[in-house]
């Protein structure tokens, strides 16, 4: 957004608006309205379905973009109800959206991943949402092919690739070793809806077996998390390693907290290869230069994949086995070398795909009257999910 309108204001909506303040030192507006303190306010609301709370966030989010220019969607799964409710973000996004438009802000939309919504009032929601913006772009074709299934005409809408592709690799030294490191992004995964317990030990034993067979084998193990909410099964794996393996074995298991992407991609990089299940663990192995092994959730998975020559490498994260995730390793690292140019030239290709965006979001949605009346700015307030929303804020 510097680099497309250098002069604008920005500020982010989101759900931790002190984390983002306190990093990049940029003006939040906390995604969802505050809670009702009154206890007899709140028994008021809920026996009223919660409508005055729903009809107050919608009141809320128009007079927070009061003098807002755009409101932009910058990548990630924006528009599918994974582990979600329609009541969660797709109507978080909707209420955000339509406001901007009340508000007489450009919407665009940048690289996002969309779809599948199960539920017919998700697939409602973001239908309308998607309707607000006048520019769309997509970061694979089925996300555009879900947009278009919900009866949005996207005959002018854009694939670029995935926007983690453009971030910056850290410099990260690494130590000269003759053992090999497996990078293993873990996931907090219990499925579809997020609440079954059966495909969260599951998963959890495959990936403990698998990694107790690679550490006897003389391997080292960097497990990584991609969310905090992922050290869960971090801790679960090394407990049920702790009665699989020797101490000796167990000390080549390593991990340790991130806090951005950009410190996902500094572990791996301390990496040979990455066996990854979260979307953005798998985007960070490419982005490096790794070749990676993605044990996916969702469709998006498989496209990443194969727009990487890397589908023979891909399985789903509810049905692959130990034996199968081994001989997959054993093959990739056989071929590393080869598989990682290869990835290294895809992202190259994607890179100036993403540059290619950056001159359309100058021409399409910061026209030359943005740049020109953003000096007469104030601040103003904005807000959308986090990694999910940010906003170009001018004033005139």
């Amino acid at each position: 957004m510097r680099r497309i309108c250098p002069e604008a204001e920005l500020a982010v909506i989101c759900t931790r608006p002190e984390t983002v303040e306190r990093v990049f030192g940029l003006k939040t507006i906390k995604l969802t309205r505050p809670g009702i303190q009154s206890h007899w306010l709140d028994r008021a609301n809920r026996m009223l379905g919660r409508v005055p709370y729903r009809i107050w966030g919608l009141i809320r989010a128009f007079l927070k973009l009061r003098g807002f220019h755009a409101v932009v969607v910058p990548g990630t799964g924006a528009f599918d109800d994974f582990s979600d409710t329609p009541l969660g973000m797709p109507y978080g996004f909707l209420k955000w959206l339509a406001m901007a438009r009340l508000r007489g802000c450009v919407v665009a939309f940048a690289s996002v991943g969309a779809g599948p919504a199960y539920h017919p009032l998700s697939r409602l929601f973001f239908a309308w949402a998607a309707r607000c913006a006048s520019y769309r772009s997509y970061r694979d074709g089925i996300s555009r092919d879900f947009i278009r299934s919900l009866g949005v005409n996207v005959a002018s809408d854009r694939i670029f690739p995935d926007l983690a592709f453009g971030l910056p690799i850290p410099t990260v030294e690494r130590e000269i070793s003759e053992t090999t490191v497996v990078g293993v992004g873990v996931m907090n995964y219990r499925g579809r809806t997020g609440g079954s317990e059966a495909i969260y030990n599951a998963y959890i034993s495959k990936l403990a077996e698998f990694v107790a067979r690679i550490v006897m084998r003389g391997f080292a193990v960097r497990l990584i998390l991609g969310q905090d909410n992922d050290e869960a099964a971090v801790v679960d794996i090394i407990e049920r390693l702790r009665g699989m393996v020797s101490e000796a074995d167990l000390a080549r298991v390593i991990y340790s907290r991130s806090a951005s992407l950009h410190d996902v991609m500094a572990q791996m990089q301390t990496t040979d290869v990455v066996i990854a299940t979260r979307f953005h663990n798998v985007v960070c192995a490419l982005r490096v230069g790794l070749p990676v092994i993605s044990l996916g959730y969702l469709e998006k998975h498989d496209v990443l994949a194969a727009d990487m020559g890397l589908s023979a490498f891909c399985a789903n994260v509810e049905t692959f086995s130990v034996e199968w995730l081994e001989s997959r390793l054993d093959s990739l690292l056989a071929e590393r070398e080869a598989r990682a140019q290869q990835v290294r030239e895809s992202v190259l290709q994607y890179r100036r795909q993403l540059m290619n965006q950056e001159d359309l979001f100058r021409t399409q949605v910061f026209d030359v009257r943005c740049l020109g009346r953003s000096r007469k700015m104030k601040s103003g307030e904005a807000d959308i999910d986090d990694e999910k929303i940010r906003e170009g804020n001018t004033r005139s």
